[in-house]
């Protein structure tokens, strides 16, 4: 299973911390936006980035897309903007869970800033 990974600046930490967690779990990540969580990045040119990138593999079933901003808001809504894209901002399993079965979520969204490390490795395997 392929997992791409995008954030900002502000979701920098979340995102290189479910990557190191689903990688000791035998995912294939591969890391998008931000490069550290000191220089700042707009959450809308990662959106942009992660929206053309997503849009080439939205259809592959081996292949799951998670994006982070600090509060995970801004990049949903960013990512929401485009064409077959479905980025659901959640903040618990239950809305984790929800989005996929009752809304055929393909991108999901967390706030960086917003919860710890279990609970986003957590929202993601219920996803």
């Amino acid at each position: 299973m392929k997992v791409k990974i995008t954030s900002d600046h502000a979701g920098h930490d979340a995102k290189v911390e479910l990557a190191k967690r689903l990688e000791s779990e035998g995912y294939e990540v591969e890391l998008f936006g931000s490069k550290d969580a000191k220089q700042s990045i707009s959450y809308a040119d990662v959106g942009i980035e992660f929206a053309k990138e997503a849009k080439k593999h939205i259809d592959d079933k081996n292949t799951k897309f998670v994006a982070f901003c600090g509060s995970g808001i801004g990049i949903s809504m960013a990512l929401n903007r485009y064409k077959n894209i479905r980025c659901a901002h959640v903040s618990s399993e239950e809305e984790a869970r929800l989005s996929k079965a009752h809304n055929d979520a393909n991108i999901l969204c967390m706030g960086g800033r917003m919860l710890d490390a279990q609970k986003v490795e957590d929202m993601f395997h219920i996803w």
